[in-house]
């Protein structure tokens, strides 16, 4: 057991706060409004007679185990949220439309209001635009998924650095501190994530309750607006904490690009525009199979980069 601790505290502390906690708060939830009218359920029953300590040991076992499920399998939860699965395709277009739309409007407003030298109301609008990809290509259906996308897609804006494909090379370079802010960043993220998803399963546990009449009304209704109120207030929160991921992510690609430029045995020029031509053709090498890659000259084209930074 002193093991399992050492290490959560050591590397998993993320996993903890991230998955686990909000697993533990979801169920704890359920305990208080769910549980007590399945008491004719003998293994249901054993469990409200524990002890107090006893019961929650028992859910912190399992908000563990189901931790580390979720985690494990975090990538459709997210994509889910982004709308990237479970969309119609026209739903789907429809919200990146809108989403199109409000940006104009977001950026007509801050622009109105830099106008009018209303400096902390043009701030906030500003920081709302701000959660939109540069480009309207990279829009998602979703609230969410736009401001994972204007982080994702920040290198390869600024320089045509595909920071996705070379996310491992990229942090394996990186700077420490680097990596440790974009970890911890990201813990912020999922725990909202993940106590969403409680509040969903909270919210189906109470309306499964009501229809089966196997609880009072009082306590059914009152786990599903509890669920609907967590699940809306936690996609919010998550919207506002990658504010805190994208600066993470941005700092981590502009300090770490050098040690990514050096591990591919190159060195970025002082031109950006050679430079984004260098990541361009790196981004080759990595994504296509070498024959691609050598029938288009990539080696090449990087040759000129291994010894000096190029200039004007």
């Amino acid at each position: 057991m002193s093991d399992l601790v050492k290490s959560l505290m050591g590397g998993g502390w993320s996993l903890v706060i991230g998955w686990i906690l909000p697993v533990f708060l979801t169920l704890q939830l359920i305990t208080l409004l769910i549980l007590p009218a399945a008491q004719d359920n003998a293994a249901v029953l054993r469990f409200l007679h524990q002890s107090s300590g006893s019961r929650q040991v028992t859910l912190l076992a399992i908000a563990a185990v189901f931790g580390l499920v979720l985690a494990a399998s975090q990538a459709p939860l997210y994509r889910v949220l982004e709308g990237y699965v479970l969309w119609p395709a026209k739903i789907a277009d429809l919200r990146i439309d809108r989403h199109k739309a409000r940006k104009k409007r977001l950026v007509g407003r801050y622009n109105t209001a830099a106008g009018t030298q209303r400096g902390v109301r043009a701030g906030l609008i500003y920081e709302r635009a701000a959660r939109y990809p540069a480009s309207e290509r990279q829009f998602a259906p979703t609230t969410l998924g736009n401001a994972i996308r204007r982080f994702e897609t920040y290198a390869g804006d600024r320089y045509q650095l595909d920071s996705q494909l070379l996310w491992h090379d990229l942090i394996a370079v990186a700077p420490p501190q680097a990596v440790n802010a974009v970890e911890k960043a990201r813990t912020s993220v999922d725990f909202f994530v993940c106590l969403l998803y409680g509040g969903v399963v909270t919210m189906l546990l109470g309306i499964l309750a009501e229809i089966m009449g196997s609880t009072s009304s009082a306590r059914s209704l009152t786990a599903i607006v509890i669920g609907v109120l967590i699940s809306l207030a936690a996609y919010r929160l998550a919207v506002l904490a990658t504010d805190e991921w994208d600066a993470a992510v941005r700092a981590l690609v502009d300090h770490g690009r050098a040690g990514l430029a050096a591990a591919f045995g190159l060195k970025i020029p002082t031109n950006l525009n050679e430079e984004r031509y260098m990541w361009r053709a790196v981004n080759t090498l990595v994504r296509r199979e070498y024959v691609y890659s050598e029938s288009r000259e990539i080696h090449l084209k990087l040759r000129r980069f291994k010894d000096s930074p190029r200039g004007e």
